[in-house]
């Protein structure tokens, strides 16, 4: 504690002691009622009031004032960082819908591309085909079944290396080989069967 402070307590407690003592000598009754306790009540009433007043604009409302404007500015900090992270926020959602967008299109386009090219392959393989099938009809009629089976079964492997192609280029999807064999078999054989 400062000097001040030590001198001004080591005061009030000397007047207090010697305020004490007077009282205990006097005469018995009430002391509100006792016109010779009145200097000291209002003494020390205004020496309350100083030191609370004291107390109060040097110690307690600066701690007050300084804790509001520490929320005060804990807030606006708050509030701006919440407004930038939502202004990121919108850029970065932009940003996931235009991605989108843009992989949408191009995935449509590979699509596209890749069925043309399927497509224009199986029109030249089935070109190719029928020309041999010709051929071999002209040469003899022994060899059509046999010609037509081998000219299948190029097509089915044709189509089974086309359609594993296809899908490992097109998607993720792992092909299976022997599952993928049965389903141009079977279409194979529904193929035959309405021809």
């Amino acid at each position: 504690m400062s000097y001040y402070r030590k001198f001004i307590l080591a005061l009030l407690l000397f007047i207090y002691n010697s305020y004490v003592a007077q009282a205990d000598e006097g005469k018995a009754g009430l002391p509100q009622l006792d016109f010779n306790t009145y200097p000291s009540l209002i003494f020390w009433s205004v020496v309350s009031l100083i030191i609370g007043y004291i107390l109060m604009k040097y110690l307690v409302t600066p701690n007050i004032k300084s804790i509001l404007n520490n929320r005060e500015n804990n807030i606006q900090n708050d509030l701006v960082k919440a407004k930038t992270s939502t202004q990121e926020t919108e850029k970065i959602k932009e940003n996931i819908i235009n991605s989108q967008t843009e992989l949408k299109s191009r995935s449509q386009l590979i699509v596209n591309q890749a069925l043309s090219e399927t497509k224009q392959n199986i029109e030249k393989k089935e070109k190719d085909i029928n020309h041999k099938l010709n051929e071999k009809i002209v040469h003899a009629e022994k060899q059509i079944m046999e010609t037509q089976k081998l000219v299948i079964k190029e097509v089915i492997d044709n189509a089974e290396e086309l359609t594993a192609k296809v899908i490992q280029n097109l998607t993720d999807l792992k092909y299976d080989k022997v599952e993928g064999k049965k389903a141009i078999n079977t279409a194979s054989k529904n193929i035959l069967v309405e021809k």
